[in-house]
């Protein structure tokens, strides 16, 4: 187990934005990763479980609490034919580059998503019409203090299975057998993709507002001419309306300054845009 303490968050977001943590911890193991939480339920601590950072806002007054970290629970491993086992902890993109050297198809699109299994599953997270929940085939969680494992149904957009206070602690996918040749080659493909319609260089957390049933926020932000819209070092993104980058040291309060102006501005003209990012504070 490692631990520190006073931590600057913004060495554990996309964003690179946020204060410090009064702790943060990073357990090794499951068992350690279950001590910590029960710990802190046991002490009534607040705690916010932390994945790769790439969907949360954290604010600059900091988290008066413990974060604990699942980077180090990244254990990976073949478990079946044509399925992977992985811990919740690990990098999405290290998921995928294990599935083409193992010769095992199907999550190309996700490659380049920059969160961990953990979080793409707790948010059902997709890309170029494919969804994280296509391809899970069992959740091993913790619920209240029971660990449970199910083969989840109850995905939808950007809504994974996990109920209120469920904790994912690993999970199975099941996949395709493919050439590792034309795996990497898609997942190549789709990196390209994203670079030339995303800000790639300029931190962010992804897209900051969930697709409406019969709009895309992204598109009516461009059509409304805000792209490009500042607020200290925080812009609405000039290659891609759906994001929010931090160009110039952005603080939490420019971030969330551009969320509300969106959100108000959105509403006057009769859409509710729902937010996919996660304000921590």
């Amino acid at each position: 187990m490692i631990r520190k303490y006073n931590v600057s968050l913004k060495r554990y977001c996309t964003f690179k934005i946020g204060g410090c943590a009064k702790t943060i911890c990073f357990p090794k193991t499951e068992n350690e990763f279950l001590k910590e939480i029960f710990l802190c339920k046991n002490q009534s601590k607040k705690f916010f479980i932390l994945g790769n950072g790439s969907n949360v806002l954290f604010h600059d007054e900091g988290f008066d609490g413990k974060i604990i970290s699942t980077r180090l629970l990244n254990t990976i491993s073949v478990c079946g034919e044509n399925e992977i086992h992985c811990d919740a902890g690990v990098n999405l993109n290290v998921l995928c580059r294990y599935c083409a050297e193992n010769g095992l198809k199907g999550i190309e699109n996700l490659f380049g998503i920059p969160g961990s299994v953990g979080g793409a599953i707790m948010m059902n997270a997709g890309a170029f019409g494919c969804e994280i929940c296509q391809f899970v085939k069992k959740i091993k969680i913790l619920k209240d203090r029971e660990i449970i494992e199910k083969s989840p149904t109850n995905f939808s957009y950007r809504k994974g299975p996990l109920g209120k206070d469920e904790i994912l602690l690993s999970a199975t996918f099941s996949l395709e057998k493919g050439i590792k040749q034309d795996i990497l080659a898609s997942q190549k493909l789709i990196m390209e993709k994203r670079k030339s319609s995303q800000p790639y260089g300029l931190p962010s957390a992804g897209s900051v507002f969930k697709r409406g049933k019969y709009f895309l926020p992204a598109k009516l932000i461009d059509e409304w001419g805000l792209k490009g819209l500042k607020k200290g070092g925080a812009m609405i993104s000039d290659k891609h309306a759906g994001f929010i980058v931090n160009f110039d040291k952005a603080k939490s309060d420019d971030v969330l300054f551009l969320i509300n102006y969106v959100e108000d501005y959105a509403k006057k003209r009769g859409y509710n845009f729902e937010r996919e990012l996660v304000v921590v504070k």
